[in-house]
């Protein structure tokens, strides 16, 4: 029986927190913002299927090479540090992906969610 390490424990609840957001997200009372801006990290979710682990990679230049993979956004510009899950339209994500910046940059979308899970939709 294999035995999961801290770090593929912690790649593993980040991926649950991904879908977590996306279930609380379309169970969101309210909206809290409209068409906000978020600034922070644009963090990769690469997953590797034959161990069953997703690690989070800020990249250093566009990542539409990488595969298919999810995106979140980590919030710098609070001490809490929001994780904003991203969700959009194919070819807003296709823009993302491109993008070069990966550090602290500004996102534009609309912030829905709740303070167990936020979630970001890109136009």
């Amino acid at each position: 029986m294999r035995y999961l390490n801290l770090s593929s424990f912690g790649y593993v609840f980040l991926l649950a927190f991904v879908v977590l957001s996306f279930s609380f997200a379309a169970n969101a009372e309210e909206e809290v913002h409209q068409d906000d801006i978020v600034v922070g990290n644009v963090i990769c979710l690469l997953p590797n299927v034959a161990d069953g682990t997703v690690k989070p990679v800020i990249a250093s230049g566009p990542c539409n090479g990488l595969g298919p993979h999810a995106h979140v956004i980590l919030d710098t510009r609070t001490k809490e540090g929001n994780v904003y899950a991203v969700t959009g339209s194919p070819e807003a994500i296709e823009r993302l992906e491109k993008t070069p910046a990966r550090k602290n940059v500004e996102v534009k979308g609309r912030i829905g969610g709740n303070q167990d899970a936020w979630i970001l939709s890109v136009d």
